[in-house]
């Protein structure tokens, strides 16, 4: 569908075109055009996400752009890119359904009821849409027509016309298991613009939805066979024996007749709650509808609590776990409720505020994801905090929350470089969640500073137009002394080792920090921040952590003094199959880090050498200030920088062949990069090359310890002569 042009008024042959598949751009009148991948503009109106591993699948009908099907996170540097998506059904899309149990098997429809089923092997797509028995009328599908698996039976579908049919084989047969469920009302003789129009006059019928259709249906996932429907004449009718008998619902409180249903939900903790949101805005009536009922729909009472005035609903989510957490999507973006109802709190930071049709939560991963209609799908990670949200604000103390299990894979990339370099600038790409494990934490106070504490204390004067006395000189420079409290969190393994320190944010609210599932890295402390990082180069990293059962612990620091917050989370790290089933992942790690502690050593010793070479400089400068320094010392400083640079070579290569590009025996060093950079980014067990290379690299490293210290000791010598000689002052050296 195309809903805007754009005519260049400079060039009559330049057009931007805005369509339902995003934006097009022509520079030959429309004789060709150039899309632009890069706008994730999809119009979403429903999804569904499947239980594939590691990473679950999101599926998501659109308007004009089909059915399509894409992971929600994946295991590259990247992230989730357009040509991880594929549209399996064309036309517009509208309502799905993954197999709980197989996520190679997908439901999904064409507008006004064209029902599929999907197999994502063989990438087939088969129409398994009911069809009416010789005698019955005709159906009538909404443009959207429901369809559901029961949650007691992955083989049974439920699928909406105006009345609900069944399958109990995967939609290869169906039967009808309710009468008509609408007002079976003729749209025709409905008054528009307040009269009855003819049936000649001008209506827009093409390509819609039918009149008196069911919009809605759901099964209590505690109670088989106690079944809900909405339609999108304003009826809600309930079944407790599977679809043998049907009573129409208590009506909802307050809604206008015939207003649309546009969810029903079943709770997933009681039999007798179910949830409804009704939409009147087609009679211009855009109050907020949402209800629900405690005794299986006979009466309802509003949940809109404190919901924005004009705001349409159109989904709402219970919470599995904790039944008093409600998600709700409406016409101008998500919220949640702690209680019920009561009140509901916006999710703001990176939601656009635009219709959200559809959300659904995942029971595995605790992901919020929304199907919105003109930007994607938006996914909220792990929203579990939230169940305990109301209680940590209330209790006032910092706290760490449950943690989830974290994948353990390496993340690749896909390109040349992180980044997709070659593709320039016209490729969309969303962000992966941070990789590796995910601590939420909970801020209630801070140490607070002095120089916090009189600037709190000099804001109170300064509201009541008083003088703000001087501090005094000993106040300023203790502030001057006292650093900010910062929080830090502790990962330690199943046998309680330390295994590393994660910065966290400090500041009242909720935070959150990741682990990236690796030890620290082994490189000396650079706290230089260089000009330029070429896209190639990483930041350090560690070896990695095997998978098993580690503890984390939020600590607070301050003035020296670390203190614990609450006791330790306990999470999994699980391996991906992905690798090797021979692979001890154990011996992998343990290999890892040993290779980190020799690199650790080394890459001391050479930052050593490079201080001691910086200090023989300064050292031959001020031989040349020192009259009374003996020719013996000139003589001793050629001598150790000769040393140095003979050290130098053992440790990382002959310098003078690297210049002129030469081929050199392997050095100490570069035997231990090659271990590092060839098997740090894998989890396969080291080949013997590997251990060989870090066999002669030990070997070598101890030997090569013994000379360096020998080498120290003659420079601490010659410095103390320098000393004596009355030389002026040189890094490193002792007074």
């Amino acid at each position: 569908d195309n809903h805007a042009l754009w005519i260049d008024p400079s060039d009559g042959e330049h057009l931007i075109a805005g369509t339902d598949a995003g934006l097009y751009e022509s520079f030959d009148e429309g004789a060709s055009w150039r899309h632009f991948p890069n706008l994730p503009i999809s119009q979403f109106y429903k999804l569904a996400l499947d239980n594939a591993e590691p990473f679950y699948n999101i599926m998501g009908g659109a308007q004009d752009l089909g059915t399509l099907i894409g992971p929600s996170r994946t295991t590259n540097v990247e992230g989730v890119r357009n040509q991880d998506w594929f549209v399996p059904l064309g036309a517009d899309g509208d309502d799905a359904a993954f197999d709980p149990e197989d996520p190679n098997i997908a439901y999904m429809e064409i507008q006004e009821g064209l029902l599929h089923r999907y197999d994502r092997r063989s990438q087939e797509v088969l129409n398994i849409q009911p069809q009416p028995a010789p005698s019955d009328p005709p159906e009538r599908w909404n443009w959207d027509s429901p369809v559901l698996i029961s949650p007691h039976d992955r083989n049974r579908l439920y699928y909406g016309s105006q009345r609900v049919w069944r399958s109990d084989d995967q939609g290869n047969s169906w039967a009808p298991v309710s009468p008509d469920l609408t007002t079976n009302t003729n749209r025709y003789e409905l008054e528009m613009i307040g009269r009855v129009w003819s049936v000649d006059a001008l209506y827009d019928n093409g390509a819609m939805s039918k009149y008196a259709t069911l919009t809605n249906i759901s099964e209590s996932p505690v109670a088989e066979g106690l079944l809900y429907t909405g339609s999108d004449d304003g009826l809600i009718h309930v079944s407790e024996d599977g679809g043998q008998n049907w009573r129409r619902s208590g009506s909802l409180p307050q809604v206008p007749g015939r207003s649309f249903i546009n969810d029903v939900e079943a709770s997933p903790h009681d039999a007798n709650t179910v949830f409804a949101a009704a939409d009147a805005h087609k009679f211009g009536d855009f109050t907020p509808f949402l209800f629900m009922s405690q005794d299986r729909g006979l009466s309802w009472r509003s949940i809109t609590g404190d919901l924005p005035k004009s705001t349409i609903v159109w989904v709402i989510k219970q919470d599995h776990v904790n039944p008093d957490l409600l998600f709700v999507g409406t016409e101008f973006g998500l919220y949640f409720s702690v209680n019920k109802g009561v009140n509901w709190v916006k999710l703001e930071t990176g939601v656009p505020t635009i219709p959200f049709r559809d959300i659904e939560l995942h029971r595995r991963d605790h992901d919020m994801v929304g199907a919105s209609f003109g930007r994607g799908f938006y996914v909220l990670d792990d929203y579990s905090p939230l169940r305990e949200l109301a209680t940590v604000v209330k209790g006032g103390a910092n706290t760490l929350f449950p943690v989830r299990d974290a994948w353990w894979y390496i993340p690749n990339a896909p390109m040349q470089a992180k980044g997709m370099p070659t593709l320039g600038s016209t490729s969309f790409v969303a962000d992966n969640p941070p990789f590796g494990a995910v601590f939420t934490y909970y801020l209630n106070s801070l140490p607070k500073t002095d120089k916090a504490a009189r600037r709190e204390a000099e804001k109170s004067l300064r509201k009541a137009n008083s003088d703000v006395p001087f501090p005094g000189w000993d106040q300023l420079r203790q502030e001057s002394d006292e650093g900010d409290p910062r929080v830090l969190l502790l990962v330690r393994d199943q046998n309680d080792n330390p295994v590393r320190w994660i910065n966290g944010a400090a500041g009242k609210g909720l935070h959150r920090a990741s682990w990236d599932l690796r030890y620290s890295a082994p490189d000396p402390i650079d706290l230089r921040k260089p000009d330029f990082v070429p896209p190639w180069v990483g930041d350090p990293q560690g070896p990695l952590a095997a998978p098993g059962t580690y503890t984390v612990t939020l600590f607070v620091l301050h003035e020296g003094v670390l203190e614990a917050h609450g006791d330790p989370k306990e999470f999994r790290v699980k391996a991906v199959d992905s690798a090797a089933p021979d692979t001890d992942f154990e011996a992998v790690a343990e290999f890892q880090q040993k290779t980190s502690e020799l690199s650790r050593q080394i890459s001391g010793a050479r930052r050593q050498m490079g201080e001691a070479g910086q200090r023989l400089q300064h050292m031959q400068t001020a031989l040349t200030r020192t009259p009374k320094a003996a020719p013996e010392l000139f003589a001793a400083v050629n001598n150790l920088e000769k040393q140095l640079s003979g050290l130098r070579m053992r440790l990382s290569g002959d310098p003078a062949r690297g210049r002129m590009n030469e081929s050199t025996v392997p050095s100490i060093s570069s035997r231990v990069g090659q271990v590092v950079n060839g098997h740090w980014e894998t989890r396969q067990m080291p080949t013997e090359t590997h251990k060989k290379n870090i066999e002669i690299a030990s070997r070598d490293f101890e030997s090569f310890q013994t000379d360096l210290k020998a080498f120290f000791e003659d420079l601490e010598n010659l410095e103390a002569a320098l000393e004596k000689a009355g030389a002026p002052y040189t890094p490193g050296r002792k007074l």
